[in-house]
């Protein structure tokens, strides 16, 4: 398991990279996007590790950059910000994770290692439901051949709702799914979930998502 750091900070750089590599993990680091860029291209790498306050170009348009041609790789955000909204365009880049500094390390290595099990459990490369076919693997969406755009969460939402059909999921279990965290500890709140949901019925059909009244939702 490969790991690429970016990360201008250099003793936090340091330290994330030796804290890897007793815990099991090869890396690279990189001092900023250029260089970060360059290590993408060169290497074959399994997640990165991502600041979004760096100089030149930030964490944000490198992520924008990155999903250009490394549509799957999962990616970690780093930040100083704890600001909700920052948090979620984040999200919205097709990030898959995000901690704000400072953070213990151990929680970043748990974050890793449920990243790297998600991902090595795709098993199907793609789901067909009548008209429509989600691509597990490019984490692409089609309706009739035309491919759909959505943001990160509401692809994240579709695929797990799609793994799970024929049975329903609570709000809980789909924000602790989507979001990576438990209920009881997420900014967002059931409301967020309830408008991306809508969001999504707006661009396949109404009655793709079913509601299941005191229970939560489902794709049939």
């Amino acid at each position: 398991m490969k790991i690429l750091i970016v990360e201008d900070n250099p003793k936090l750089r340091d330290n994330i990279s030796k804290f890897l590599k007793i815990s099991g993990f090869t890396s690279e680091t990189a001092y900023n996007w250029i260089d970060g860029l360059q290590k993408m291209i060169w290497n074959n790498f399994d997640l990165i590790v991502l600041d979004i306050n760096m100089p030149f170009l930030n964490g944000k348009e490198f992520t924008k950059k990155l999903r250009t041609s490394w549509k799957i790789i999962p990616i970690i955000a780093l930040t100083s910000n704890s600001m909700l909204d920052d948090k979620l365009e984040m999200f919205e880049l097709w990030v898959d994770d995000y901690m704000t500094k400072p953070f213990e390390l151990k929680e970043l290595l748990a974050r890793i290692n449920s990243l790297v099990k998600r991902k090595m459990s795709v098993i199907e490369e793609k789901i067909v439901i009548w008209k429509l076919e989600i691509n597990i693997l490019k984490h692409k969406i089609y309706y009739a051949k035309k491919e759909l755009e959505f943001s990160n969460k509401e692809y994240l939402i579709i695929e797990f709702l799609v793994r799970s059909r024929w049975y329903p999921k609570s709000k809980t279990q789909i924000l602790e799914a989507v979001w990576w965290e438990l209920e009881e500890n997420l900014e967002i709140s059931s409301t967020t979930l309830e408008t991306h949901i809508s969001t999504i019925r707006k661009k396949i059909s109404r009655n793709f998502i079913k509601t299941i009244k005191w229970v939560g939702y489902i794709i049939e």
